[in-house]
């Protein structure tokens, strides 16, 4: 079976290659005598699991037939991933020094967002082309709150 190529299936990805090259990319800056620099990979023992297993789902979705339960599966885990990110942007870790994030965090959670934007934008376009006329309104049909002298009866 030959798999019609889309944007969303591209976008998530790309997105779980983004999330997962983020981890090797320094998350937090400790204020230290010494500055440090710390990369997700170092920081999160648990995270790094979620991310790299949720890597793998979605590279994983994108090889399949495009069913709506590996759409909604994508959709799912790119907003999970998000989450997980967003909340150690939120809270980085506590630590007697100052954290601050930086740059390796803001790109994972853009890559969670590329990755449920493309389950989104598939989910999209099933429901386009499972109900093509639902946007579409005939011609010379007048829409909601349009009156008769719009069409020029007098």
């Amino acid at each position: 079976m030959l798999l019609k190529p889309n944007v969303g299936r591209a976008l998530s990805a790309v997105g779980g290659l983004v999330v997962v090259a983020s981890l090797f990319m320094t998350w937090y800056e400790i204020d230290r005598a010494v500055n440090a620099h710390t990369t997700g990979w170092q920081t999160f023992p648990n995270l790094r699991i979620a991310i790299i297993v949720g890597a793998i789902v979605v590279i994983g979705t994108a090889l399949v037939v495009q069913t709506r339960a590996v759409l909604i599966v994508r959709t799912v885990v790119g907003l999970v991933l998000a989450i997980l990110i967003l909340r150690r942007i939120i809270f980085p870790p506590d630590l007697a020094q100052a954290v601050t994030a930086q740059i390796g965090v803001y790109v994972g959670l853009l890559g969670a967002l590329m990755v449920a934007a493309g389950g989104l934008v598939d989910t999209g376009r099933e429901v386009v082309e499972a109900y093509p006329n639902l946007w579409r309104q005939p011609a010379g049909e007048l829409g909601p709150g349009r009156r008769a002298l719009d069409r020029g009866d007098d």
